[in-house]
């Protein structure tokens, strides 16, 4: 049973790295143009209506897909980490569980919103700009752009990683560095570590899902 709990956290690892790979590749490619214009509703719409399905797709991945695979590495995680019952661990377990609140709350707001963007602007056209914007806003503060949860989960997996001496150290301070990151952007003059929060919980990922496999 031990090396299946391993073997799918590991893959649930993976999967996590893969939804954030996935998210920056088309964020920086045919999604900048969108993420550019978030200061500008009516301009935000005309590119919502041009590109609904790949926006979709986007928010589905990053935001459904993560995390469901989110919950089962919590899980594993959970289980393979001594002492289960150590107050760390329960708190890392209750806010890996928030976080995935949110961000599939999020993808399915965000998806939703999107939907009735484009319906109502078949009716009353001129009302689709506060949707977007209403709809944006409330996605972005549950999991666009809100990195504390994520940040504390990860920060506290990695207390938990070190007291239980689990794994290299190399990778406890990974896990440390992205928490930090994540943490520290939610004060808005850092915000912009909102993205080395997400490069740096990639290399975690991957490398958590090394070890899990080779365990």
């Amino acid at each position: 049973m031990l090396i299946n709990i391993h073997r799918i956290g590991a893959l649930a690892s993976l999967s996590c790295a893969a939804t954030f790979i996935f998210g920056f590749v088309l964020l920086l490619t045919q999604l900048m143009p969108y993420i550019e214009q978030k200061d500008n509703p009516a301009v935000a719409v005309k590119f919502v209506l041009e590109n609904h399905g790949i926006l979709s797709l986007w928010n589905f991945v990053i935001y459904i897909v993560f995390g469901v695979s989110l919950t089962i590495l919590i899980i594993a995680l959970y289980r393979r980490l001594p002492p289960a019952n150590s107050v760390i661990s329960q708190l890392a377990l209750m806010f890996g569980f928030v976080w995935v609140t949110m961000v599939i709350g999020s993808g399915m707001i965000a998806n939703l919103g999107l939907a009735r963007v484009v319906e109502i602007m078949k009716t009353q056209p001129s009302l689709a700009p506060s949707l977007w914007l209403s709809v944006f806003t409330i996605k972005e503060g549950l999991g666009g752009s809100n990195e504390l949860v994520g940040g504390l989960w990860v920060t506290l997996v990695s207390i938990v990683m070190w007291k239980a001496r689990v794994y290299k150290r190399s990778m406890v301070f990974t896990g440390l560095m992205a928490g930090t990151a994540g943490i520290v952007s939610t004060v808005p003059r850092f915000g912009e570590l909102g993205a080395i929060f997400g490069i740096v919980l990639i290399a975690w990922f991957v490398y958590l899902s090394i070890e899990m496999m080779r365990e």
